[in-house]
């Protein structure tokens, strides 16, 4: 028998060619687990300013690019009996993971100046290079206070992490009003225990809602979607599956099903826990095509994922993901100013990473026989 192929030798040729090309795995950027820091906290070096920036002079952690601090009730302030905003300190060691070393505590500052200010930033910066997707991984635990607040139905927002484009100056990298630093994706905790603790996602600077299509309820304002981790995870884990996001109140699983709303103990824990996020973006195609990238993982279980995010507009600065932060600032004014309130939240084991850990990474598996050959004939 005589095979007499025509475009079967270069079929050939391309399928061995990649199946001897290397596999593409994820490499890791940057990891931060704070315990060989030098002590350090907002307090130190110039209190003049909230923007701590090495090129002034300012002094910050290693290995970080930038830092902004702007607490209320701290020892910079005049309240020896309060924290600063922004800890890693070796006196925290009950605040990391495990128990030793050092994290990065985040203090929040309850404050009422009569207007709707933001209070209490505690903001860290990494520059990451150009990067056209990037996974981030990091654990977090919130004190018994924080939890408290959000029984009490008084914890307001405190944004906790943000990865954006910035096509600045870098001698200003703290502007956030001038559009060049977009697109912007930020994690937010807030909620009670009405509707439960909130995921909020921000997305900034990809055309307002139509920019992002498939997120699972619509957004307010200029792209927040203050989503729930119990109604709005239907079908985002791999394959439109539901999540099996465990309930760490109750028991059972966190979803519409459940009896009551997600509360902050369900989602992270009982204080003293510590919960591991994971976000993963990739930049679209070209500008204004809808096929960006967006997914969350809580405890490694996937709870959001779309496919048509339209993170590059076609007016859009911003071409590569280049800015990681971790921190925020807080919009907290439930208390009385006079009881000079405070509560933190601790970040700790950080990575960086250039791809989806394999582990993570659905990957479908195709059961259908294969195609013959084209362009082969039986002699």
């Amino acid at each position: 028998m005589r095979l007499i192929a025509t475009r079967f030798s270069s079929s050939l040729l391309a399928i061995g060619m990649f199946l001897s090309s290397p596999a593409l795995h994820s490499e890791i950027i940057f990891e931060e687990n704070f315990d060989n820091q030098e002590d350090w906290h907002g307090g130190m070096g110039n209190v003049r300013t909230s923007s701590r920036i090495p090129a002034r002079g300012a002094v910050i952690p290693s290995k970080w690019d930038f830092a902004r601090v702007d607490p209320t009730w701290a020892p910079s302030k005049g309240y020896p009996d309060r924290h600063e905003s922004l800890e890693i300190l070796a006196s925290n060691s009950d605040k990391a993971r495990g128990g030793t070393g050092k994290s990065m505590v985040g203090w929040r500052d309850s404050h009422d100046p009569g207007w709707l200010r933001w209070n209490s930033e505690n903001l860290l910066l990494k520059r990451l290079g150009n990067q056209t997707e990037v996974y981030v991984e990091f654990y977090i635990t919130f004190s018994p206070e924080t939890h408290q607040s959000h029984l009490n139905n008084m914890l307001g927002t405190s944004k906790i992490f943000r990865l954006y484009s910035f096509s600045g100056n870098w001698n200003d990298p703290f502007d956030y009003f001038g559009g060049v630093s977009h697109p912007n994706l930020i994690w937010s905790v807030k909620g009670g225990t009405t509707y439960g603790v909130q995921n909020k996602i921000s997305i900034y600077g990809v055309g307002g809602a139509a920019g992002a299509p498939d997120m699972p309820r619509k957004a307010v304002n200029s792209g927040d979607y203050p989503l729930s981790y119990k109604t709005n995870t239907t079908g985002m884990a791999p394959a439109g599956a539901d999540p099996q996001l465990t309930d760490k109140l109750n028991g059972g699983i966190i979803g519409p099903d459940m009896e009551g709303p997600a509360l902050m103990e369900s989602v992270f824990g009982p204080p003293g826990s510590w919960t591991k996020v994971a976000f993963y973006v990739k930049m679209n195609s070209e500008p204004g095509m809808h096929d960006g990238v967006l997914s969350q993982w809580i405890d490694d279980t996937r709870i959001l994922h779309t496919e048509r995010v339209n993170w590059i507009t076609k007016t859009s600065p911003g071409e590569y993901w280049n800015v990681l932060g971790i921190g925020g600032n807080d919009f907290f004014q439930t208390y009385s100013n006079e009881e000079r309130h405070e509560e933190w939240y601790a970040i700790d084991d950080l990575k960086v990473m250039t791809k989806i850990p394999d582990d993570l990474n659905y990957k479908p598996i195709n059961t259908s026989a294969p195609n013959s050959p084209m362009g082969v004939t039986v002699d």
